[in-house]
């Protein structure tokens, strides 16, 4: 009976201290969470202190004043873009650093890229027509599409690089060495790019209408042609007389 007793002693011993040991554990790991929740709580408070810090300067700023000079510097911005291409497209200004100010400057970062990926060991952007470039919606996806006067790098034949959409790698070559409708592979001459509507393309009377499902399309005004639109038919950009 002592024997038995002194057993069941041992085990309460054994077991008061695993418990106490537990316990310990516990205490521990509550410290380390009461240390975590203090150093949460003091980057609170820092956040706050910054967040009121800004709401301090930006209610002293004068949101017209900052609208007027965002205007006034886009601006300033078009009409250095503007007085750059004009330069170059009366050789006053290297074709190099002209095509330093394109990367930089006047085309989408996306466009640019996707130019020089696909494009550049064959073809440049010509500095020939102010301006080098017109955007608009030349198919029928509603997105945004640009078409860029370039050159053949070896050739200099010019003509355009369409790029169609968000797809940068979509993209139709007119002129600059490939043949187009009439039988031209160069658009030399061209003297303007730009965009109108489809309702204001001039149908010619006696001749087969062009099937025009694009919204807008590409008007080219040539000191040596009668100026024409571009536009997408059957997979493959054509041109249209119109009457000067």
């Amino acid at each position: 009976m002592k024997t038995y007793t002194n057993f069941i002693l041992l085990l309460l011993i054994f077991s008061c201290e695993n418990h106490e040991q537990e316990l310990q554990s516990y205490q521990q790991k509550i410290a380390e969470l009461g240390t975590t929740h203090s150093a949460l709580e003091n980057k609170v408070k820092e956040q706050a202190i910054k967040i009121s810090t800004l709401e301090g300067v930006t209610s002293s700023w004068d949101s017209t004043a900052l609208q007027k000079a965002n205007t006034a510097l886009k601006s300033q911005a078009k009409q250095l873009q503007s007085e750059i291409a004009l330069n170059a497209s009366k050789g006053m200004m290297e074709p190099r650093m002209f095509n330093l100010f394109v990367d930089c400057c006047m085309l989408p970062e996306n466009l640019t890229d996707s130019f020089k990926l696909l494009l550049s060991d064959t073809y440049r952007i010509s500095p020939a027509v102010n301006p080098f470039y017109v955007k608009g919606q030349f198919n029928e996806d509603s997105v945004e599409d640009y078409a860029i006067f370039i050159e053949h790098n070896e050739n200099e034949k010019q003509g355009l690089a369409i790029f169609i959409g968000g797809d940068t790698e979509k993209y139709y070559i007119l002129g600059a060495g490939n043949e187009d409708n009439f039988g031209q592979d160069n658009m030399y001459g061209t003297i303007a790019l730009s965009v109108i509507n489809r309702e204001n393309v001039l149908m010619k009377e006696g001749e087969v209408a062009p099937v025009i499902k694009s919204p807008q399309v590409i008007y080219v005004s040539f000191s040596n042609f009668t100026s024409a639109i571009a536009y997408l038919e059957e997979g493959t950009f054509k041109f249209y007389g119109q009457a000067d």
